[in-house]
């Protein structure tokens, strides 16, 4: 009986480890559209720029660039929905929420297309439970 318990364990553990597998995805495949990274390069460039560059290259001491390998240490292995909550709940700074979920997702659309992640044929869309599902794979 105890080994049928322990046996019955360890393939729900096993099955329910296959099933996050599955939902998850990385950004390799694709999971932004070209479209939502131009509307949000036109947003960084309205929004961001005055601090991190126009090139994703800080001009500010507090602000981080976002290209290279503060992009690859800071959003690697990271989620979508890691990085879009930390830039909508912090940016800019003293004016958080300046904008709207959207813009802040293509701004992150942007900045992963500036980083050479491919861009593919869907556009992200501010859900948080599905942008926990993407893992960003750095070039």
């Amino acid at each position: 009986m105890l080994t049928r318990a322990a046996i019955s364990c360890l393939l729900l553990l096993c099955g329910t480890s296959l099933l996050f597998a599955q939902e998850t995805k990385s950004t390799s495949t694709g999971v932004f559209a070209e479209e939502q990274a131009k509307k949000g390069e036109a947003a960084y460039q309205r929004v961001c720029a005055s601090c991190h560059g126009a090139d994703l290259h800080s001009t500010e001491p507090e602000a981080p660039d976002l290209t290279e390998g503060a992009f690859k240490f800071g959003w690697q292995g990271k989620t979508i929905a890691d990085r879009f909550e930390i830039i909508r709940n912090t940016m800019p700074p003293g004016r958080r929420g300046a904008i709207d979920d959207q813009a802040y997702l293509d701004i992150v659309a942007y900045i992963l297309r500036f980083n050479n992640i491919p861009a593919g044929n869907q556009t992200l869309q501010p859900n948080v439970d599905m942008l926990k599902q993407i893992v960003i794979s750095v070039p």
